[in-house]
């Protein structure tokens, strides 16, 4: 028995108590909120359910009103049920992003989600919710997952000492890489699959609530270098270009680039690891067929720098079951 779906229910019929509802329960993320869609008379919308005790419901208000107040197109919360855990908001229906990209359109849609990204990048507050920062502390926990989960769970590797040390100097640098960077709101996972279309020229966002203040190149790194789909580099040097002449945060066109490899390194450790928890802790094996495309990115990307070629040679010795 679906104990919080019969809550959820029996919540939404309070709401709506002459109409008939019918709940159909939307893909999981990768947390422990769940998505149901509620038919109503002549609309839907989306229910959130969020368990308390392990999902905040407060940053995703306070992040929808901020993301709302600059313009930009995230859910409008109708109803909020903090004590249980619910929020009953609007529906952007099924298109995502994704599954609309071709060669042909990437162009006009990367624009429109770099556009958005640039507006995000304004907000500095979210009414009377502190964004936390991407600090030194949270990216040293994230990067810690890689040993984790993806060396040690996952492939049952172990690091000699040597090995280890080499690796947390490899760590030191991206950590003051990232944390000298620009400062700005960052979603963290701005990508084809949080991306919704709405309309020939307007995206819709969603899955925001973990956003924070940091490095102004994560989220352009989270959509250029997709863990869901790969580009050809030359497209990504025009859509990086494009971010550096509509962006306004003034670096000079190199460091751009150097900023955005070390995100995406920092960020790519941090996701083999996560999908390797995913699959190990939390049952959800469909994320293991994105690590070749994830460690690829990595490896491109480590080996550019001098500085970093302990960690190349790290992942030059590791092979994919």
């Amino acid at each position: 028995m679906d104990k919080r779906k019969i809550a959820l229910q029996q919540w939404v019929t309070s709401l709506y108590p002459n109409h008939h509802i019918e709940i159909e329960k939307l893909a999981d993320d990768a947390s422990f909120r769940r998505y149901f869609r509620i038919h109503l008379a002549g609309e839907t919308l989306v229910a959130m359910d969020a368990p308390p005790e392990k999902e905040d419901t407060h940053s995703f208000i306070a992040i929808a009103n901020a993301l709302i107040a600059r313009g930009l197109n995230a859910p409008l919360i109708q109803h909020i049920n903090t004590q249980q855990g619910f929020l009953l908001m609007t529906d952007f229906g099924d298109d995502i992003l994704l599954s609309r990209l071709t060669p042909d359109n990437v162009d006009g849609y990367y624009s429109l989600a770099i556009d958005a990204l640039l507006k995000m990048q304004s907000i500095t507050q979210a009414s009377d919710y502190d964004i936390p920062a991407f600090n030194k502390a949270h990216i040293q926990q994230e990067l810690d997952l890689f040993e984790q989960w993806f060396l040690g769970e996952y492939l049952n590797v172990s690091l000699s000492p040597k090995q280890k040390t080499q690796l947390q100097d490899c760590f030191e640098i991206l950590i003051h890489g990232l944390t000298q960077q620009p400062q700005v709101f960052i979603h963290r996972d701005f990508h084809s699959r949080n991306l919704m279309i709405l309309g020939e020229q307007s995206l819709g966002i969603i899955d925001f609530q973990d956003a924070m203040i940091g490095p102004y190149t994560y989220d352009l790194v989270s959509l250029l270098k997709d863990c869901y789909i790969e580009w050809p580099r030359n497209n990504l040097s025009t859509w990086l270009k494009y971010f550096h002449t509509h962006g306004f945060i003034q670096e000079n066109f190199k460091q751009l680039q150097k900023d955005f490899d070390y995100c995406g390194i920092q960020r790519h450790i941090k996701v083999l690891g996560i999908f390797c928890r995913l699959s190990l802790r939390d049952k959800k094996s469909r994320y293991l067929q994105n690590l070749p495309l994830t460690l690829k990115y990595l490896r491109y990307a480590a080996e550019k720098y001098s500085e970093l070629n302990n960690l190349s040679d790290l992942l030059r010795l590791i092979k994919l079951p």
